[in-house]
């Protein structure tokens, strides 16, 4: 595959992502709290602070994902091994890295409140433990790429 039709993919995935993000975050996010808000009035005060950081939660991921989509445009003008993408990748672990205090800090504040049930429990400490994930892969491409651009531009240099 030619880097242009890589980057066409690439750029595919991520419009395919941010649309079904998109659906999750304002669409079925707040019909399930409405929903559990009926369904559980012990816990409807939860209602609009939950509503407030699934929307913080939104913002980061497709802060992420903008990040991704600049390194989609750099590897569709053919420069994979660059400052820009490097910069992006380390962007991109900045935000996992707060994504990840964040989610945490929801858990937390869940069981404080003696609100968090086994099944949140579960997706929100898998939630922690994937951005982590995010967070050092991104650090290891941002520091791999880098290193790559340095070699590409020594070689430059020689010739």
């Amino acid at each position: 595959m030619k880097q242009a039709e890589i980057a066409k993919w690439l750029k595919g995935i991520t419009i395919g992502i941010g649309i079904m993000g998109a659906v999750f975050f304002f669409l079925l996010v707040p019909m399930l709290a409405g929903d559990m808000r009926k369904g559980y009035p012990e816990a409807a005060f939860l209602y609009l602070p939950g509503l407030l950081y699934s929307y913080v939660i939104a913002a980061g991921c497709y802060a992420v994902l903008y990040q991704f989509w600049t390194v989609c445009v750099q590897i569709g003008r053919d420069r994979s091994f660059s400052k820009e993408n490097a910069r992006a990748f380390k962007q991109i672990s900045r935000i996992a890295a707060v994504m990840e205090v964040v989610w945490f800090a929801g858990l937390v504040g869940l069981a404080v409140l003696h609100c968090v049930q086994p099944a949140i429990m579960i997706f929100m400490v898998a939630a922690v433990f994937m951005s982590f994930v995010v967070a050092v892969c991104a650090a290891a491409l941002s520091h791999l790429v880098y290193k790559a651009y340095e070699l590409k531009r020594e070689s430059e240099l020689t010739i």
